[in-house]
C-alpha cells in the first residue's frame, strides 16, 4: 500500500490524530532524551519539522525548500543562543563540519545517481546533521547510517512485497528523520 494509498484509507480526520500522536511521541522522545537544556529549543523546532516534511515526502516525494532552508538559520541561531548561555562556542564548529560533510555526501551521492537521492534530501540531511553535530560524532554518525539502514529494509520490504513496484523509489525524507530521532533516541 503506498502512503496515498494509506492517507486515503485513513480520511483527513484520522490523518490528523495519527499526524498529532506521532508529533508527541517525538517530541516527548526529544524532551526526554535532550533534556531542559538550552539547546532543547533547537531539537523542539526541528521535531513538528520532521514530522511535517515527512509527510510531504511519502506523499510528493518532494522536500520543499521553503520549509527546510529557512530552517538553517533558525536553527544556527538556536544554537548560537545555547552556546553563548553555556560558554560553550566550540559545538558550533562541530555542527557547522558535520552539516557540510553529510550535505556534502548527500550532493555527491545526488549528482551520481540520477534517480536516487534528490536535492531535498542532501538539504534535509544537512540540516539534521547540523543538529546531531550538537550532540557530537557519534550522534551524527548514528543518525546518517539509521537512516540508511531503515531506508535500506523499507526498500527491500516493498521490493518483497509489491514485485510489480521494483523500479520507484522510496521516500528518503522520512528516514533520514527517524534516523536522527533514532540517533537522539539511543544517546
Amino acid at each position: 500500500m503506498t502512503s496515498a494509498e494509506l492517507a486515503a484509507g485513513l480520511g483527513a480526520g484520522r490523518q490528523r490524530v495519527v499526524t498529532g500522536v506521532v508529533l508527541v511521541v517525538v517530541e516527548a522522545i526529544l524532551v526526554w532524551r535532550i533534556g531542559w537544556s538550552a539547546a532543547l529549543a533547537a531539537f523542539m523546532y526541528l521535531g513538528p519539522l520532521g514530522v511535517v516534511v515527512s509527510i510531504i515526502d511519502l506523499h510528493t516525494h518532494r522536500l520543499p525548500n521553503r520549509i527546510i532552508l529557512p530552517s538553517y538559520p533558525v536553527v544556527v541561531a538556536l544554537l548560537a543562543l545555547t552556546a553563548g548561555m553555556q560558554g560553550r562556542w566550540w559545538p558550533l564548529g562541530r555542527d557547522a563540519l558535520a552539516m557540510a560533510l553529510v550535505a556534502g555526501f548527500y550532493l555527491v551521492l545526488g549528482l551520481a545517481f540520477e534517480h536516487g537521492l534528490g536535492f531535498g534530501d542532501a538539504k534535509l540531511g544537512g540540516l539534521l546533521a547540523l543538529a546531531l553535530g550538537w550532540l557530537g560524532w557519534a550522534e551524527v554518525a548514528t543518525g546518517v547510517l539509521a537512516a540508511w539502514g531503515l531506508a535500506a529494509l523499507a526498500a527491500l520490504a516493498v521490493h518483497v512485497m509489491r514485485p510489480a513496484r521494483r523500479g520507484r523509489l522510496i521516500a528518503l525524507g522520512p528516514w533520514l528523520c527517524f534516523g536522527a530521532l533514532v540517533a537522539i533516541g539511543l544517546r
